[in-house]
């Protein structure tokens, strides 16, 4: 396990130092932004326009990948990413940022696009668990601490922006510098989405579920925080939902392993849900670690529930689609993360930021329902995979670890949907 790690450190360093800066511009940007004077229902259409640019990306990374190769990709997607994080400080139009936010949505799916399918031909099945719980820890923790390099710093302020070009630019130092052997290039495989949602009803819900409450809620929560308890809440909340999934997700997953996963699923979404209601009723009146907490809770619900859709998905599909069932259920997820943010914005606009919370709580009772429904409907997988964690944005974690060999050997169908032919 010691030597596998080393020979995938310079890879999952890469990732972890580009959530820094993630983590940096999740809270910086919908402050930066409100501050010039923009309505949430502008922050709702530039959090979906990134949402958008990601699936872009998922959607042509097989294609660049065996174009030119992992490592050009990541570098020139790095510093694509870096110069439209920076532009943003010198421009306050909309569309300007849209297109900026669009264009580094692009640039993330394809950096992880890169590194993912790498990790996939690097480790073999019988560690991959193990190897994605070092990943998904350190890439979570710098997502919970990337707010933090930033503390203090007024909206508007130049600094976050430099700071967050500079991690991204850093992250291809141990990319350029590896000595790990490339992957093969990629084949790519047919989303089918049709036949994944026959194959596991629910794990599309719950994906869809997901990117649909925790797209807008992370995007609009900064403001929430800091309207009621001052800009530097604002990271301080931001963080606490990312430590509460990588506290979580692990032991939820492990129960899911004994239990029906669609009962899990409801579980933490109900405790998404439960959380969301006590912030909408109870906006401004808390404490600031009360709602903190609140917060943490939400997210150790909402942000955990992602990866056993996925693991229940691996339950049900044949052994030869697990890639292109993984890749099926990310591009879910993103849709869902398109449409949350465009909804999420007019009722902020509407029922102040609170409303948010309203809107994530009868979500997550939905996701709720839904798996009852299911469970209901149709008996619990004989056989289950193992279940090993997943990070909600990653392009292809869920076939790292339940991909079958030969998908894994090839370094797999990225998001398969598109054909390098």
């Amino acid at each position: 396990m010691t030597s596998l790690l080393r020979n995938v450190a310079a890879l999952i360093i890469a990732i972890t130092i580009l959530q820094l800066a993630g983590g940096l511009l999740g809270v910086r940007i919908p402050l930066a932004f409100v501050e010039e004077g923009h309505s949430r229902t502008a922050l709702g259409l530039i959090a979906a326009s990134y949402s958008a640019g990601f699936m872009i990306g998922a959607m042509v990374a097989t294609a660049l990948l065996a174009r030119v190769g992992h490592i050009r990709v990541y570098a020139a997607c790095a510093a694509i990413f870096s110069v439209a994080t920076l532009s943003l400080h010198f421009t306050d139009a909309v569309w300007s940022w849209g297109i900026a936010r669009m264009v580094a949505g692009a640039s993330v799916a394809l950096m992880f696009a890169a590194i993912e399918s790498w990790m996939s031909y690097s480790i073999g099945t019988r560690v991959r668990g193990e190897v994605m719980s070092v990943y998904m820890v350190l890439t979570k923790g710098a997502l919970a601490l990337g707010p933090f390099f930033a503390f203090g710093y007024a909206p508007i302020e130049a600094e976050p922006w430099m700071i967050a070009a500079a991690l991204a630019a850093l992250s291809m130092v141990p990319i350029c510098f590896t000595s790990t052997a490339q992957p093969d290039p990629p084949k790519a495989q047919p989303l089918a989405l049709v036949e994944q949602f026959a194959t596991a009803p629910a794990a599309v819900i719950a994906s869809f579920g997901a990117g649909l409450v925790n797209g807008g809620v992370l995007a609009l929560a900064p403001l929430y925080a800091s309207q009621h308890y001052g800009a530097n809440a604002a990271a301080e909340f931001y963080s606490a939902a990312f430590v509460g999934s990588l506290l979580l997700q692990w032991p939820a997953g492990r129960l899911s392993d004994r239990v029906d996963r669609r009962m899990v699923i409801a579980g933490l979404a109900a405790l998404a849900a439960l959380a969301s209601f006590g912030l909408a009723l109870w906006s401004g009146q808390l404490q600031a670690w009360s709602a903190i907490l609140l917060f943490f809770v939400w997210g150790a619900g909402a942000l955990s529930f992602y990866g056993i859709a996925v693991a229940h998905m691996a339950d049900r599909a044949d052994a030869g689609k697990l890639a292109q069932s993984s890749a099926g259920l990310l591009f879910v997820w993103a849709s869902g993360s398109v449409i949350g943010p465009l909804l999420l914005g007019p009722l902020v606009d509407l029922f102040d930021v609170a409303g948010m919370f309203w809107f994530a709580g009868f979500a997550a009772v939905a996701v709720c329902a839904a798996m009852f429904w299911r469970r209901n409907t149709r008996e619990a997988a004989v056989s289950k995979e193992e279940f090993a964690p997943q990070i909600g944005t990653s392009v292809a974690a869920g076939e790292i670890v339940y991909g079958d060999e030969d998908a894994a050997s090839d370094a797999g169908a990225i998001a398969g949907v598109t054909n390098p032919r």
